[in-house]
């Protein structure tokens, strides 16, 4: 009885030594009737000592079944870096341990979706350009959480109205403070997001891409708790491995000219812009519309004469004047006229309900104030917000 479980857990030790190894050796029947013949053998002339050898059989049943998940644990982990995946959340700590229940080519497979390329097969130019798009995708959805920082140089600049940096690590603090994720960032901001309307080639320049975004937050340092709200677009300049050089952020409110070309701005505009966002509502010259506070009403384009939403609910997008706009750019007639100064078209005629939630009328009902309604067109594609940001 005893040899017949010192045979078994013989079988059981050389199984686990098997499945250790990488790779795996072959268990043909050869080797079963060599380790069959060897407990056999072992057992003649010492029966009196079988007790003892089922002890021992078991130990090292035991000892060698812990080892061998350390070495696996350990050997997906030495694979897994050597593949260089990113592998957030925990996953690599998993990986390790449930490693003895996957073939190596179960490993690879988890590593398939962080790097679809196969190693050794080059990528062309485009390929990498695609790449970043989808990098940039994911850090505008996620709000840089992570920062990717392989799609960028060392080196990488970014400026915009407020900043101008260079550095990677400089860059990293800069999207961890807006995100709240740095210790000034979570003092200053609260509630911040990042809402990403397009990513985009440059026409006629191969090595730059386009993004087109609205960003904003609540200053909570300050006792009134102003919210501040940006749109623009971030101009990317890439090299040969699409890699990031520089980043250059333009504002529409101060940036935006003719034809919808973006301009470098006056010095300390964007000082001015965000001094006159965070000023106590009695202050301001005008408050945002509720709507679009409450994003009701997504903001696609803060210009300085109109702005641009979507409704959230409809899905139409529409053009309204600017809060606190002048008389002059307050008919459909001035509105359409900015929009084409900008290389917009404007369609029918509507009417919005600033107040509240919001509300899109086909005419203003007699009832309503006007400081509460004020006209509007649809606008007519094709524009900039048209399309869908690539899939991450």
């Amino acid at each position: 009885g005893f040899k017949t479980i010192a045979c078994c857990l013989r079988l059981v030790l050389c199984v686990c030594v098997c499945g250790a190894a990488r790779p795996r050796p072959r268990l043909t029947m050869r080797a079963v009737g060599s380790m069959l013949r060897g407990v056999r053998l072992q057992g003649i002339g010492h029966r009196n000592r079988s007790h003892h050898r089922c002890i021992s059989c078991i130990a090292v049943v035991v000892v060698s079944t812990v080892s061998y998940w350390a070495a696996a644990g350990l050997g997906a982990a030495v694979a897994a870096f050597a593949a260089g995946p990113r592998m957030v959340d925990g996953r690599l700590a998993a990986l390790s341990l449930a490693a003895p229940f996957y073939a190596p080519s179960r490993v690879v497979m988890l590593q398939a979706s962080a790097t679809p390329t196969p190693p050794g097969v080059a990528q062309s130019f485009e390929q990498k350009k695609d790449a970043l798009k989808r990098c940039l995708a994911r850090e505008y959805r996620s709000f840089f959480r992570p920062f990717e920082a392989d799609f960028y140089s060392e080196d990488v600049s970014f400026r915009d109205p407020l900043n101008d940096l260079k550095g990677k690590e400089k860059y990293r603090g800069n999207v961890e403070m807006l995100s709240g994720d740095s210790l000034v960032g979570n003092v200053l901001f609260r509630d911040a997001f990042i809402d990403l309307h397009a990513v985009e080639d440059v026409p006629g320049e191969d090595f730059q891409v386009r993004t087109r975004w609205t960003l904003g937050f609540t200053f909570k340092l300050l006792p009134w708790q102003p919210q501040a709200l940006f749109s623009g677009v971030s101009e990317y300049v890439i090299d040969s491995e699409a890699k990031v050089l520089s980043q250059r952020d333009y504002w529409d409110t101060i940036n935006l000219q003719g034809r919808g070309a973006y301009t470098p701005e006056a010095p300390f505009a964007g000082l001015g812009d965000l001094g006159e966002q965070l000023l106590p509502s009695f202050v301001r010259k005008a408050e945002e519309h509720a709507p679009a506070r409450s994003r009701r009403w997504e903001l696609l384009r803060r210009a300085e004469r109109y702005r641009i939403y979507r409704d959230v609910s409809s899905g139409r997008t529409f053009a309204i004047p600017a809060p606190g706009a002048s008389t002059a750019d307050t008919s459909a007639e001035a509105l359409a006229a900015n929009l084409r100064s900008h290389g917009l078209n404007g369609g029918a005629v509507l009417w919005a309900r600033t107040s509240g939630q919001g509300e899109l009328l086909s005419a203003p009902p007699a009832a309503t104030p006007l400081s509460d309604t004020v006209p509007g067109v649809e606008l007519v594609g094709p524009h900039p917000w048209d399309g869908e940001p690539p899939p991450e």
